[in-house]
């Protein structure tokens, strides 16, 4: 029985991994020790292109290839005499038997069956005498339509190669044609998504990132489906502005490929794979539920599973290949497709979710349906167990297009926004309010053009304007729909959050709270506001039960919004570990909801704990995948917090340059919008950076800035955060006055909400406005305060590296070394190589000798260091790119300094450099 390697694939645009396997094995000729391979994948996967950059890398060897054709499939010899065609001049090589046998059977098209063996022999002869010269590669591109007779030779060829140095590579679709059983085989797995994003990056860069997602999901992992997609949409389509089609068409080839397999189908199986296709994942007692006359569901799907077109698991069925699902879809009529969806309503009801039924019976609707439409929109406030937010936009715009009157459909496409808001499809979610608006003027619903407008201001990045818009609707729907108006609040409220425009999230706070809800004490959302709202104005102590409430009632909520706003509220109780454990339950709420928007917001505010108390390496992991996922669904004001984060952490980590790269990018973004909290955070890592670096002036002048900042320019939250730094920076340029000023509003906060990590910053503070035996002894009180709070992040050993130099200038080395080397532990494990240096300093002046050989990449960069140790594992420069999201330009550049600074010249020295080679 031959071997299988399934190969997953390669994450680089090329699948790496597969061309590397591919390599190795046709390089082996070289040694005499040849091979064969028959690569399988289904159309369009990217065979023919694994092949190419195979042969590439291929120049030394005598390549012979051949493309199988359908037209000459029944031509005996044909694939055979196109492989050898451009070395046939040289059979006189061969003996004369296998040269007469191997000249009669290429001019007759056949030979006679005693023959066969003697033909197989002289093939295998003529491929080791095309070798002796230089190592030959044959490739069978789409074997599956080459003739049976040409396969069986080079079959029997391929099954011999261990003494010669040839390899024969074979390409088919799907399951191998069974000549080439026996053979090595090599599956090829659909491409990621991230790879589908690489690919769709670089041959249609001018598409809305949210259209490039959406086309990476319709994909399933084709690569020229993907591509086909991209070139088939409208400039307004590619830029986001303008709805993508239900269905996508695909190419020709793909249709024509997947037609070979399913015009051939009993008429039962293809009914039953049109089923399975207009409802994905359907549930086997669904499926089957019923028959008529000559239709038995049970035995085709039989047939279907047997025929390797559907598999079930967890008791669901699904297409072997998902785009033959696409295929499916696309090939059937019209008339095909409304008895399709009508009788999957019809086995759906009482067996499946009824907003499923309602789907199905909507999609087999044509002109209005009243009735109809207001069971769909009753379904979707239900909130039925499993419909997800795209779901539930997806459900809404169809209830849209179902009615006739102006009002309803202006209130269900807005809804249908919000819920694609919610999905993460940003783009979508602005169509949708696009098209709301024609019916607004017309509707006469109070509210609804505020409403509309509002979505669209924030959906277009204007947070404040998009605030405005939504407290006037707010104001107008406070009478008659207050839970709508409160939505609408808590909206408007985080859209001046992020602005940092507090008196705007003050007044919708307030507006909200004067809403006429049901138990007003039980919302979370209502208790946010209002502890969020006092905390802005200073009132830390009265904050603290607004916000514990929140954070309480939540506990019973998985909205993920409400989650989202649990974890800001544990940050503002000083509760990292609380806040942790509501980023998690965010997550994966938002993962059962669909919502996945959600996840990067969270990620958002979950760094905070971690950067300060927690792991930089976990805050790192954080923002990256919360850059990501922001960028993919189009929320960019989302993902310049995460690269102000990235620049905070850079600046932790004392990496000046990603600092640099990382505000550049913040500033480039914020230059045209309001979108203060993020602005405010990368001030902060400039001032913390200048902070690590000794220049003590600057970090007091930038820090100080930031607390005059006008709104949207600033944020009180990091005004708030950094006065641990600006306190450090000002004793030392003898402004304790300020130094103390500043503090008593950072005191206030952490007496109120008790909280010991913050309790020990405050203990830090007062040891540095003091002197002798009084500071040591708030020194100690912190460093007892850092490990109530959980201690081993990068405050507590600043703290330590503070307290130990303190020690060593009062003559106390003894007592002053536990602390540097604490200090120096700590800086060594979460990787900040300024600060460690710092505290190396310290400790040497202590008296105590180091061991200082410098390491392999000493010299280099937190940034390039990272990028060194990742070329030395194999990464490629996208890889690497998409890893540390940064550009594969940006990566050439880091690899030229780092090949200057080590004086190597390669890839591979760097490799020998680092694992010490």
């Amino acid at each position: 029985m031959a071997d299988v390697l399934m190969a997953p694939a390669s994450r680089t645009y090329g699948r790496g991994a597969e061309v590397e396997h591919l390599v190795t094995l046709a390089s082996r000729g070289r040694e005499g020790r040849g091979g064969a391979l028959v690569v399988e994948g289904s159309p369009g996967i990217g065979k023919s292109a694994l092949l190419d950059a195979v042969l590439d890398r291929l120049d030394s060897h005598r390549v012979l290839r051949v493309n199988g054709r359908r037209p000459e499939s029944g031509l005996p010899l044909a694939g055979l005499h196109g492989l050898l065609l451009p070395v046939l001049h040289l059979r006189g090589t061969l003996s004369p038997e296998h040269e007469r046998l191997l000249d009669d059977a290429l001019r007759r098209g056949r030979y006679a069956e005693d023959d066969r063996l003697a033909l197989s022999v002289a093939v295998l002869a003529f491929v080791t005498t095309l070798s002796h010269e230089r190592p030959l590669v044959c490739v069978v591109d789409d074997a599956q339509w080459v003739d049976p007779d040409s396969l069986s030779l080079l079959s029997f060829a391929a099954h011999r190669l261990n003494r010669i140095r040839a390899a024969i590579l074979f390409a088919t679709r799907d399951t191998a044609p069974r000549e080439l059983s026996g053979l090595p085989r090599m599956r090829l797995a659909p491409l990621t998504e991230e790879t589908l994003h690489q690919v769709l990056e670089e041959t249609a860069p001018d598409l809305d990132p949210a259209v490039r997602s959406e086309l990476v999901r319709r994909a399933h992992g084709n690569p020229m489906v993907a591509r086909h997609y991209a070139a088939s949409l409208s400039p307004a389509q590619r830029a986001g502005t303008e709805p993508l089609s239900v269905m996508l068409p695909l190419p020709a080839e793909i249709m024509d490929a997947y037609a070979e397999t399913l015009d051939f189908l009993p008429a039962d199986v293809s009914r039953l794979l049109l089923l399975a296709a207009v409802e994905p994942g359907v549930a086997v007692p669904v499926l089957t539920a019923e028959g008529d006359g000559d239709y038995d569901p049970v035995a085709a799907l039989d047939r279907a599973e047997r025929a390797g077109l559907l598999y079930v698991e967890a008791d669901r069925v699904e297409f072997t290949d998902p785009m033959m699902g696409e295929v499916v879809c696309r090939r059937a009529t019209s008339a095909e497709l409304t008895r399709a969806h009508l009788e999957m309503a019809r086995l759906l009801d009482g067996r499946g979710p009824r907003y499923r039924v309602l789907w199905h019976r909507a999609a087999a609707t044509r002109g209005p349906d009243e009735e109809l439409g207001y069971e769909i929109t009753s379904a979707v406030s239900a909130g039925e167990p499993g419909l997800t937010a795209q779901e539930a936009s997806i459900l809404l715009e169809r209830a849209a297009e179902l009615t006739t009157k102006p009002s309803r459909r202006a209130n269900r496409l807005a809804e249908a926004s919000y819920q694609a808001w919610a999905a993460g499809q940003y783009s979508r979610s602005t169509i949708l309010i696009k098209q709301a608006a024609p019916y607004v003027p017309i509707a006469r619903i109070r509210g609804l053009p505020d409403m509309v407008n509002g979505y669209r201001a924030v959906g277009e990045e204007d947070s404040v304007q998009g605030c405005d818009q939504l407290m006037s609707a707010a104001r107008e729907l406070a009478d008659h729909n207050p839970q709508q108006a409160r939505a609408l609040l808590l909206r408007a409220a985080d859209a001046a959050s992020l602005a940092g425009d507090i008196s705007r999230f003050i007044a919708a706070a307030r507006q909200a709270l004067t809403l006429d809800v049901s138990d007003p004490q039980r919302d979370s959302g209502l208790a946010y506001l209002e502890g969020s709202m006092l905390a802005f104005q200073g009132n830390y102590a009265a904050a603290l039960e607004p916000l514990r409430r929140s954070v309480e009632l939540v506990e019973d909520d998985d909205e993920p919004l409400g989650l989202i706003r649990s974890i800001v509220a544990s940050l503002r109780l000083g509760d990292a570990i609380g806040a942790r454990r509501q980023t998690a339950r965010a997550i994966a709420r938002a993962g059962v909801r669909g919502t996945v928007s959600m996840v990067p917001k969270a990620l958002s505010y979950a760094v905070y704990g971690e950067f300060l108390h927690g792991s930089l390496a976990t805050a790192t992991e954080h923002a990256s995948l919360g850059l990501r996922l922001s960028t993919e669904t189009g929320q960019r004001n989302c993902a310049a917090h995460h690269l102000a984060v990235l620049a905070m952490l850079a600046a932790l980590r004392g990496d000046a340059e990603e600092c640099a790269t990382r505000v550049a990018a913040v500033t480039e973004h914020t230059d045209s919008r309001p979108l203060g909290l993020a602005r405010a955070l990368t001030e902060w890592a400039l001032a913390y950076l200048d902070l690590t670096r000794g220049r003590m002036h600057e970090a007091a002048t930038r820090l100080e800035e930031l607390a005059r900042s006008e709104p949207c320019q600033g944020h009180p939250t990091i005004r708030l955060l950094s006065v641990p730094h600006y306190v450090e920076a000002a004793v030392h340029i003898g402004e304790t006055q300020r130094a103390e000023a500043a503090l008593a509003s950072f005191e206030q906060w952490a007496n109120a909400t008790q909280s010991p990590n913050d309790l020990a910053l405050v203990a830090r503070c007062r040891a540095l406005l003091s002197d002798g035996e009084t500071a040591r002894e708030y020194f100690e009180e912190a460093l007892n305060l850092h490990r109530r709070g959980g201690g081993g992040g990068i405050e507590e050993a600043r703290t330590r590296m503070a307290y130990g130099t303190l020690l060593r200038r009062s003559r106390l080395p003894s007592a002053a070394r536990p602390h540097l080397r604490a200090a120096v532990e700590a800086f060594t494990r979460l990787e900040t190589p300024l600060l460690l240096q710092q505290a190396k300093e310290q400790l040497r002046a202590t008296g105590e000798a180091l061991d200082d050989t410098p390491a392999p990449t000493a010299g280099l960069t937190p940034q390039q260091e990272q990028i060194a140790r990742l070329v030395a594992e194999g990464a490629t420069n996208r890889e690497i790119a998409q890893r540390l999201y940064i550009s594969p330009r940006t990566v050439e550049h880091h690899l030229r300094n780092i090949f200057r600074q080590l004086q190597i010249r390669s890839r591979v020295e760097l490799a020998r450099l680092i694992s010490g080679q």
